[in-house]
Formats: structure tokens, sequence, C-alpha cells
């Protein structure tokens, strides 16, 4: 029952969006990240630049407000190894743009969910084929990102977009391991 009366509410307020006058129905496209992650352990300690891609795509819900989904992933490699920590994450994006010009900013949250995998290698040689020491963790997490975006309207569909946000994993089981830090993104959006 629930199903239902969720797909009728998202239908009308997706319908909403469409019926009035001349509005897109939808933004999304692919986004590139840099950021900067630490985290509060020693070893391993993490500290430098992450990279990554996603992407999101967005639907008007009433005159400034916007829903969608997004999801990204980050990678950060640890120095002087071959070790790595890769954060996927994705969820229920909210967007409020404050006026539809050709320069427009936008505040958002998304909330969903992420994994984590993080490989650090202890001791051994890593060109060759024999069995090396490490630790490997895996976990889930969820994730609260607030962000703020600024969207320039190159053509009525095309799209610059550039944000900031800040990842946040309330209720963690496993906090220390977690590298934090603000990322920027950059990307093209297409509207229609």
């Amino acid at each position: 029952m629930r199903l239902i009366l969720t797909s009728i509410l998202i239908f009308i307020f997706i319908s909403n969006g469409f019926a009035q006058g001349k509005r897109e129905h939808f933004k999304g496209g692919m986004m590139l990240h840099a950021g900067y992650l630490t985290n509060q352990l020693n070893n391993p300690e993490i500290k430098g630049l992450c990279t990554g891609i996603g992407g999101k795509i967005v639907f008007p819900v009433l005159k400034h407000l916007r829903v969608g989904t997004e999801g990204y992933v980050s990678n950060y490699n640890y120095p002087n190894s071959e070790g790595f920590f890769k954060l996927g994450w994705g969820g229920l994006l909210g967007e409020y743009q404050f006026w539809n010009k050709r320069f427009t900013p936008v505040i958002g949250v998304t909330v969903g969910g992420g994994k984590i995998r993080d490989l650090y290698p202890l001791a051994g040689d890593y060109t060759d084929n024999i069995v090396d020491a490490s630790i490997y963790k895996v976990y889930s997490t969820l994730v609260i990102a607030p962000q703020i975006s600024f969207v320039y309207k190159v053509t009525d569909h095309i799209n610059l977009a550039c944000k900031v946000d800040y990842l946040l994993f309330p209720g963690n089981d496993y906090p220390e391991y977690i590298a934090k830090g603000p990322r920027i993104y950059i990307g093209v959006l297409f509207s229609r």
C-alpha cells in the first residue's frame, strides 16, 4: 500500500512539474570531481587528493524545487604503495534553485548509502605474483551530502555546472576509518 501511495504522489508531483508552460522536464549529466580527504588514523593515514566521476538527474516538482538521484565514486591512492581507498555512493537528491536565470545558484542535499573499499598493503614486493601482506576492508555506510552548486545556462538544453559538497556519515560504526573532506565538481548537464 505504501508503494502505491508513494508512486501516486511521485506521479502527481512530476506531472505537475511537466504541465506548467515551457519548463524543463529533466536536467542531468556527468560530473568530474576532485577533493581533499583526511581520516583520523595514523596508520593507514589518508591525507591528500581524491578524484572521481559520477552523475545526476533531477526533475522539477514545483517552481523552484527539484528531486532526483545522483551517484559518484571517489578514489584515493595511498602514496608509496598500490593501495587505495574507494568510496562509491548515491541516493535521493532534493534541490532548491533560487531563480531560473542564465546563472542560477542551487542548494541541495542527498540522502543515500555508499560502500567503502579500503586496501592497504603492509609489506611485500608488488611487482611479482607472490602473495603480499595487506589489509582489505569493505563496509557500507549511510551518506548525507549537503551541497551548493552554480549552474550556467549555455543554451536552452546545455548547462555548465560547478558544485561543492561535504559528505557526512552519521551512525557509522567505524568513523575513524572513513576519510572526509570537501569535493569540487564540474560537469555538463543536459536539460529537456
